[in-house]
């Protein structure tokens, strides 16, 4: 049985299985004593997986650009479209989350039942001390401190950057060995993120059924469906953008690239995964869209790793939904915060299925979200993320053929110029 479907299958006898526990106070205990653990414990392998999973998967991203000289050419135009769709995603998530408001609509009752104490929760936000503080905690004074430490991502990120790029700028020779303990470090990654998702419809059992028990006000799954409909709306508006801008940007026309992708965003909606879609992909890009090979073998895998829209969407708008859910006030500085750590996060995130969830855990933290709160955050997003992540991928494969368009032509022109 394919895995999204053991994952609805947990989520609806999860809600069933809560919903008659929380009829007795006995039902309420059990769920409490022997069920809620195993939900808590899949969080705890979340928190634990992400700082090292963003390491090696950014470190391994920019290690596959093999030199300095690619990177400033043909890398350094791929690597900017994908910061650049990756930031535009963002913003147009907390554009779409900020107008919408899915999470406002519980009642003052359900808040209080979500946060037992919203009163102190911005003394467990850090203060700004300067317009550059920003910059300045980016950059850590102890990368041993920043890896123990979940809240410290951007600071991991601006380590690992070095670090890929120093990897760069040695003789090949001495890198062969480091570029091999990345890419193995890479694949006991995915293997641990492969045994987390395997284990996930049991902990998405747990926690739906503790959600049943300690959350019963139907808002809170009014607000998931609001949440839904405001991420699907992103997704659409992400892949209405991309072949109209590869028709004004490449001269390709609309239906041309609708068409030319299809196939793959069939395999990456059965999938879930970037990286299993990307040999689809790439056949799509070269047969279908006419985009070089050369071009395409470039584009399309640092693409699988590092460009994730949908993903970068997603996180935009979860962790602003969870904030207005509990009742957490954003500053323009933790929105900011979220821009950054968002992009970033989502250009370390694994081409795996759910891997979003993961990352989303280091937004939070990273935004001061109240670690009490965050099962009860990831409930709520896990209760309905398979079959968005399902959509998320789509999303992302289609923005790295849109790249790989893009970055073609340009390539081309310049050939054509000299």
């Amino acid at each position: 049985m394919s895995i999204h479907w053991k994952i609805l299958i947990g989520i609806i006898l999860g809600l069933l299985i809560g919903y008659l526990a929380s009829l007795s106070a006995f039902g309420v205990n059990t769920v409490q004593d022997f069920v809620k653990p195993v939900g808590t414990i899949f969080i705890k392998v979340l928190k634990l997986i992400a700082v090292p999973l963003v390491f090696v998967s950014l470190a391994k991203g920019i290690a596959e650009l093999k030199d300095i000289k690619k990177l400033s050419n043909l890398g350094g135009k791929t690597i900017g479209w994908y910061l650049l769709t990756t930031v535009f995603s963002v913003l147009l998530g907390l554009l779409l989350v900020n107008l919408f408001k899915p999470g406002s609509g519980l009642d003052i009752e359900a808040l209080q039942r979500l946060a037992t104490d919203t009163i102190n929760l911005d003394d467990k936000k850090g203060t700004s001390s300067g317009p550059l503080d920003f910059f300045v905690r980016m950059v850590p004074d102890n990368i041993f401190a920043a890896l123990g430490n979940n809240g410290q991502l951007l600071q991991v990120i601006f380590f690992t950057v070095l670090f890929s790029v120093s990897l760069l700028m040695i003789p090949e020779n001495d890198q062969k060995p480091v570029v091999r303990l990345i890419e193995s470090l890479n694949m006991i990654m995915l293997k641990i993120v492969d045994i987390i998702i395997a284990f996930s419809p049991y902990a998405v059992f747990a926690l739906m059924a503790t959600l049943m028990v300690e959350i019963k006000d139907p808002a809170i799954f009014s607000a998931l469906l609001n949440y839904s409909l405001v991420l699907l709306l992103g997704m659409a508006i992400l892949l209405t953008v991309y072949p109209l801008l590869a028709r004004s940007l490449a001269g390709m026309p609309v239906m041309k690239f609708v068409r030319g992708i299809l196939p793959a965003q069939m395999v990456a909606l059965t999938t879930s995964s970037s990286m299993a879609t990307l040999p689809v992909t790439m056949e799509c890009a070269v047969d279908n869209l006419g985009v070089e090979d050369e071009v395409v073998s470039f584009v399309c895998p640092i693409g699988a790793t590092v460009n994730m829209d949908a993903t970068s969407l997603m996180q935009s708008i979860a962790a602003v939904f969870v904030c207005q859910v509990i009742g957490f006030d954003l500053s323009i500085p933790d929105q900011l915060t979220i821009v950054v750590t968002a992009t970033m996060a989502s250009i370390g995130a694994a081409a795996v299925p759910s891997a979003g969830v993961i990352m989303l855990v280091m937004v939070l933290e990273s935004i001061g979200f109240p670690s009490d709160k965050l099962p009860l955050a990831l409930t709520m997003i896990l209760a309905v993320d398979r079959p968005l992540d399902m959509c998320r991928t789509v999303v992302n494969i289609s923005g790295d053929s849109f790249v790989s368009v893009v970055v073609g032509k340009s390539v081309l022109g310049n050939r054509a110029a000299s």
